[in-house]
């Protein structure tokens, strides 16, 4: 049980954390046209479905260890980002992302959490919402703070690398965001943000791999986040298949009257004592 404790544990702050990560590259600044029309062809070129529907092979390592298990990730745009944990063919844990509050559940133990993003330390500190939350799922471009990043294109600094156009977001409070696109495809490769000087270090790289043809576009069945920060390196690493865009499940849970109800910063303080 104690495995399955860390498995969801690890689920939690990983998927959590998904908003502060920081590489870099030397670059080119760009006129202001090509930087706007950049930057809409990458608004344009995210999945027009509203639901999309994945099987899911969860990997999780820390210290040199990993922990993997089988799943399902359930996405309705504008509602909820769903993972539901399996373990041997049973569901151990599940979380769901919604524009009002973050609901974790473990199921083992009989215990959950349901919180505001504005409770959540972290997710407030660094000014993330549901919107920041989803579009990483999504593989979209996202202002932290705004219900649309195609409002605010003008915010993005657009720069050239190589192959790449990097779209940086430096106006944020808390941390700084890059986004590297494929200049070819306007698909999204990177997402990462970095902490400012004088803040705590902290950094997340989220990584977009092996595009796959979905709903008439494309959506990559591999993504890969490394959490960097608490004096410790955790990865996430996610493998999609039988991707779809079915709309027949339910998108919210409702945990059991018996299930205790936790603090997250409790089971996240857990976590960094293990």
């Amino acid at each position: 049980m104690k495995t399955h404790r860390k498995l969801f544990l690890l689920t939690l702050i990983v998927v959590l954390l998904s908003a502060c990560s920081g590489s870099r590259e030397a670059a080119v600044s760009r006129p202001e046209a090509a930087v706007s029309q950049t930057a809409r062809s990458v608004a344009k070129n995210r999945l027009t479905t509203d639901n999309l529907t994945a099987r899911l092979k969860l990997e999780l390592s820390q210290g040199g260890k990993s922990v993997s298990c089988g799943g399902t990730l359930r996405m309705r745009r504008g509602e909820v980002v769903q993972i539901v944990l399996t373990f041997l063919g049973f569901e151990v844990g599940r979380i769901e992302f919604s524009p009002a509050d973050v609901l974790l559940i473990d199921k083992v133990h009989g215990q959950y959490v349901r919180a505001s993003y504005a409770d959540v330390s972290f997710l407030r500190d660094a000014g993330l919402d549901f919107s920041a939350l989803q579009a990483l799922f999504w593989n979209e471009l996202f202002i932290p703070g705004s219900q649309s990043a195609e409002s605010r294109l003008d915010r993005f600094r657009v720069s050239t690398s190589g192959d790449h156009t990097l779209l940086q977001l430096t106006d944020t409070p808390g941390l700084q965001y890059e986004f590297l696109v494929s200049t070819a495809t306007a698909l999204i490769e990177s997402v990462t943000a970095s902490s400012r000087p004088g803040a705590t270090p902290g950094s997340l790289a989220w990584n977009y791999s092996d595009f796959q043809k979905v709903a008439g576009g494309r959506f990559p069945a591999a993504m890969k986040a490394v959490f960097k920060g608490l004096d410790r390196e955790v990865g996430l690493t996610l493998s999609l298949s039988r991707m779809s865009t079915s709309a027949d499940w339910q998108a919210h849970t409702t945990p059991k009257d018996s299930y205790k109800r936790r603090n997250a910063d409790d089971i996240l303080r857990a976590l960094i004592q293990m």
